[in-house]
């Protein structure tokens, strides 16, 4: 494995950059990505990094496009990894060629919009053993009113260390895990909120190059079953999470199934993502009871909106209305579009249907206003044919 040889980087921190510049100039963190054929970001995302003077290491794990190209124009520090179905080796190698001992992890879909470096400092001076979480919107573009917009999904994981505490564990979906330990299970990381906003591009993508992707990532979690003690559950949650992408559900639900049956900790942020993912396969394949027996037994942990708008809707299938009309309107109240959807369109939709069959006039016509009003709000045409409702 070779240093690709040093270039001139862009002037790009003359002008308007130079202030900037110099208050955060020697920053002692050294930003880590590992790429493979990302000439369609990697460019914006080091732009992006340049204003804030840290070191950028780049493992190229076989382009065959000009990422490395570009790549060196922003940094001398890029290197080649020869690719063996092994994230965490592909991370930890980057880690290894890195000047400082604090680390950032960055992916090149990923663009910084924002680092307060002045808590950066304090954060490294008052954690040095701890490990930063950074906020990531990951984007979505949805069109409304014929105009396309950014939709942002947020997304909190553990991206900034120090190397000599930790390092990278696991050939897919890899973690930063402390450097000595038994049991994946018993690992308990001390965090700090990383102040460092990030966007995601890395999901509006073709649903071919994602369909792409997910075939790989399985192959990957497959093969990962059993190599780590106290792991498989999270690997068959993300073996869930690919065939839920890949669109076969009823094997979704076995991954879901059995990742709950390894480990039942809803407290846990992924097994709490797996119970919703699940109800939501259930209801996909025409299941709705066993759908709401699942989030009805785990109704404590119901954290997210979503969850609450599964159960809500679940409840519906299954005609209990009382519950369905507490949940969803939970759901219309908070009218949270941005998170939510069209899921807020079909929680008035069944609460529609609901007072209809109850004969419930007076709240029929009360929440019609309502949908009118948040059609408005959001630029969107609302008809209502019958007792029904319809987005136009």
């Amino acid at each position: 494995m070779q240093t690709i040889g040093r270039h001139d980087r862009p002037i790009l921190l003359a002008a308007g950059h130079r202030k900037d510049y110099r208050i955060m100039a020697g920053i002692p963190v050294s930003v880590c990505m590992i790429a493979k054929n990302e000439e369609q970001y990697i460019e914006q995302c080091l732009r992006k990094l340049l204003r804030y003077n840290m070191e950028i290491i780049i493992v190229d794990t076989g382009s065959t496009d000009r990422t490395k190209e570009i790549a060196a124009r922003y940094t001398d520090q890029l290197f080649d990894f020869a690719w063996c179905d092994d994230f965490s080796s592909a991370r930890n190698y980057a880690v290894s060629k890195a000047s400082n001992n604090w680390i950032l992890i960055l992916d090149c879909d990923e663009y910084v919009q924002e680092i307060d470096v002045a808590k950066l400092r304090t954060c490294m001076q008052k954690y040095p053993k701890n490990v930063g979480v950074m906020e990531i919107g990951n984007v979505h573009t949805v069109v409304e009113g014929g105009v396309p917009k950014e939709r942002l999904q947020m997304d909190e994981i553990p991206r900034f260390f120090n190397r000599n505490y930790y390092e990278y564990h696991f050939r897919i979906h890899e973690q930063i895990t402390p450097k000595k330990w038994d049991n994946y299970d018993e690992i308990v990381l001390e965090t700090f909120h990383l102040p460092i906003t990030v966007k995601h591009y890395g999901y509006d993508v073709p649903r071919a190059e994602m369909l792409k992707k997910q075939e790989r990532n399985l192959k990957l979690l497959l093969n990962s079953l059993g190599e780590t003690q106290g792991m498989d559950d999270y690997v068959y949650f993300q073996i869930g999470q690919s065939y839920y992408i890949l669109g076969d559900y009823e094997k979704a639900i076995e991954a879901y199934d059995m990742c709950l049956e390894i480990n039942r900790n809803p407290e846990k942020k992924f097994l709490n993502i797996c119970l919703e993912a699940y109800a939501e396969c259930l209801i996909k394949v025409g299941n709705g009871e066993d759908a709401y027996r699942l989030l009805d037994l785990n109704s404590a942990y119901l954290q997210t909106t979503r969850q609450r708008y599964l159960f809500g809707k679940a409840a519906h299938l299954c005609r209990d209305y009382e519950t369905a009309v507490g949940f969803l309107t939970q759901i219309t109240d908070a009218a949270d579009f941005e998170q939510l959807g069209d899921d807020v369109y079909d929680a008035y939709t069944r609460i529609f249907a609901i007072f209809s069959e109850t004969g419930q006039s007076d709240e029929f016509e009360r929440y019609k206003e309502k949908l009118a009003e948040f059609g408005r709000q959001h630029g969107k045409q609302i008809t209502f044919p019958g007792k029904g409702v319809q987005e136009s």
